[in-house]
């Protein structure tokens, strides 16, 4: 979800950036997926939503996101200063546009609020929303922000605030306290919920989905010590990643408690095929790929508008009587997948790169070296 690099650098990480786009367009048509199955109803016999597995993007997002952090930062533990530049840029990269799409939300429930399903004008959810800690919805009891993807930032956040703690140790010590704690925290807030411990926080930390962070360090650990493989075992494990998810039973409560394992392995095995086959490193991957990763933060918090404004219009219209189901199913996807795209294009051009772009240059101290903490890259 986090955004990288100008599609134009160097080939290193290019094929992160593809995993990136793909990730986000398995958000995207499942979100598409949702709202056709609500403009089917009773015109079809069954519309299974999550027969494609759309979910598995967020969990694919959450592995590469462990990766990158560690990419990174491989040369800021234990240096002076490290933490606090390693949380001012991730919050410079999350807050404004999460913010901004946060406060476009809050404005439709108070504007249209027959429009939304889920979100509510709890004041407290807003309040919780914009500080990403986690709030139990009153109406179905789910712990979600008010612009409701937004959960995986959430886990986002707590995720970088561990790791920003652990750089102010030597790698060597860091790595393996960083999923030592996020283990250890895993197993702690699991405990106290199953004993009768309440609070959104112990749930939203009891949901071993905050492993697959781990996943992506371990992977990253494995790439800075040379570990590779030929080429077409990396496209092996990548072909076998895939089959495991048209293979899995459609996205339920089962796959959701245990989706570290179920969804988490196959991110895994995707992001391993992506890093460390032989090569990888100067992979050049198609530019419109490049570019749907580069915007994939942005497309993350776009599309959610882009799909509930094109379901108003097609119900408006009533494009949703007068085409058949193939039909309809064909041209609101398409419709709602490329407007996503242009728009999240837009987004990220015209708002999300200038205005993270002053914020660095406003923060950054003068005279400060360039190969100080994070630098390597900022995806």
């Amino acid at each position: 979800m986090q955004s990288g690099n100008d599609p134009g650098q160097t080939a290193r990480l290019q094929t992160i950036q593809a995993l990136r786009g793909i990730a986000v367009l398995f958000v995207v048509i499942s979100h598409v997926f949702h709202e056709l199955s609500l403009m089917l109803t009773g015109r079809v016999e069954r519309f299974n939503e999550k027969l494609f597995p759309g979910d598995f993007g967020v969990d694919l997002f959450f592995v590469i996101s462990g990766f990158i952090m560690v990419y990174t930062c491989w040369d800021a533990f234990g240096r002076k200063g490290a933490p606090a530049r390693f949380m001012l840029r991730r919050l410079i990269r999350i807050v404004p546009l999460y913010w901004a799409a946060t406060t476009l939300m809050i404005l439709v429930v108070i504007v249209l609020p027959a429009s939304v399903k889920t979100a509510t004008n709890d004041t407290g959810q807003w309040i919780a929303s914009y500080l990403f800690w986690p709030y139990q919805r009153a109406s179905d009891g789910l712990i979600r922000p008010v612009l409701g993807l937004g959960w995986s930032l959430q886990y986002e956040m707590l995720f970088y605030t561990l790791f920003a703690l652990c750089l102010f140790l030597p790698r060597r010590v860091a790595l393996p306290v960083l999923i030592a704690a996020i283990g250890l925290l895993l197993a702690v807030c699991a405990f106290w919920s199953r004993h009768g411990g309440e609070g959104a926080f112990v749930l939203f930390a009891s949901h071993p989905v905050i492993l697959e962070f781990v996943y992506g360090v371990i992977i990253a650990i494995f790439y800075f010590r040379g570990a590779r493989f030929a080429p077409a075992v990396g496209i092996a494990l990548f072909l076998a990643a895939l089959l495991i998810l048209v293979q899995m039973p459609s996205f339920n409560d089962h796959i959701e408690a245990g989706r570290e394992f179920y969804y988490g392995i196959p991110a895994a095995m995707m992001l391993v095929a992506a890093v460390l086959s032989q090569g990888a490193d100067e992979y050049r991957v198609r530019r419109p790929l490049l570019i749907a990763g580069e915007i994939s933060y942005s497309t993350y918090l776009v599309h959610p508008f882009v799909v509930g404004a094109a379901a108003l219009v097609f119900r408006r219209l009533e494009l949703a009587e007068m085409l058949d189901p193939v039909s309809l199913m064909l041209n609101f996807s398409l419709l709602v997948v490329l407007v996503s795209l242009g728009a999240s294009y837009l987004v990220h051009y015209g708002f999300d790169l200038p205005v993270t772009g002053w914020l660095r240059r406003r923060t950054r101290p003068a005279g400060r070296d360039a190969a100080a903490g994070s630098e390597r890259s900022s995806l």
